[in-house]
């Protein structure tokens, strides 16, 4: 009787083993959404092209009747807001549902918002399995000093598995990788294509931790690198800081 026990244990492992998706479950690797319920300011280090500058992500969660969001916002060197992003967190990963982008009006100085149009809006998938499964991100906008015209960003990501530990906040994490290919272009007749391939790296209970992209032919490399997370009130002080230079 112990040996038909045994046997049908094996089978059974087997049978499971065979009938799996065979899928790894990286969703701890992204942002951790459970405890940014308060908010929290990730500090990034951009190096463009040899030069280097700051760069803010407010990341910040949301319980609604509709589901769990976590939205982010941009702010650049001189603490204007430059992205807003909204994603909807469902079992597959993380998805767009609203894409709000701003720039300076040439006259007036103040931000001007544009809506974006998200037609692919996968962000970042929970369950990967190789290097063959492509995630598409999209979206399109008509610039506000050029109705004619419309920019879109077309991103692709490929999981490429485990990357080096990452050292942040003092601790040494596990990362991941995923690839990066990007097209930026306007349906305006007579408009380029440019075409720009990196990678990213997420750590395990951090999220993004490092990014690096590569346009054309070469002429434009940016690097970003995670170096400080802490609170909104932290980023409010520098901009108090700045204002008073």
């Amino acid at each position: 009787m112990f040996r038909f026990w045994a046997i049908l244990g094996f089978v059974w492992v087997c049978f499971a083993a065979c009938t799996g998706n065979g899928k790894r479950d990286i969703k701890a690797y992204y942002f951790p959404v459970d405890e940014l319920r308060r908010g929290l300011v990730y500090e990034y280090e951009v190096t463009q092209n040899g030069i280097s500058t700051p760069e803010y992500w407010f990341y910040r969660s949301a319980v609604r009747d509709s589901g769990v969001f976590l939205s982010s916002t941009y702010y650049d060197r001189f603490f204007r807001i430059g992205q807003i992003c909204r994603e909807k967190i469902v079992e597959s990963g993380t998805q767009a549902r609203e894409y709000l982008l701003f720039e300076p009006d040439s006259v007036s100085g103040e931000q001007i918002q544009t809506r974006a149009s998200i037609s692919a809006p996968d962000i970042f998938p929970f369950q990967v399995k190789d290097s063959t499964g492509v995630f598409l991100f999209t979206v399109s906008f008509h610039p506000p000093d050029d109705s004619l015209a419309t920019i879109y960003v077309i991103r692709n990501r490929r999981f490429l598995g485990d990357a080096s530990p990452y050292d942040i906040l003092d601790k040494k994490l596990p990362c991941i990788r995923f690839s990066l290919t990007e097209a930026i272009g306007n349906k305006k007749e007579g408009s380029t294509e440019v075409e720009g391939k990196g990678e990213e790296w997420y750590a395990k209970g951090i999220g993004l931790v490092r990014y690096q992209k590569t346009y054309g032919s070469g002429s434009l490399k940016i690097e970003g690198r995670l170096v400080g997370i802490y609170p909104m009130s932290e980023l409010e002080k520098k901009a108090e800081e700045n204002d008073e230079l």
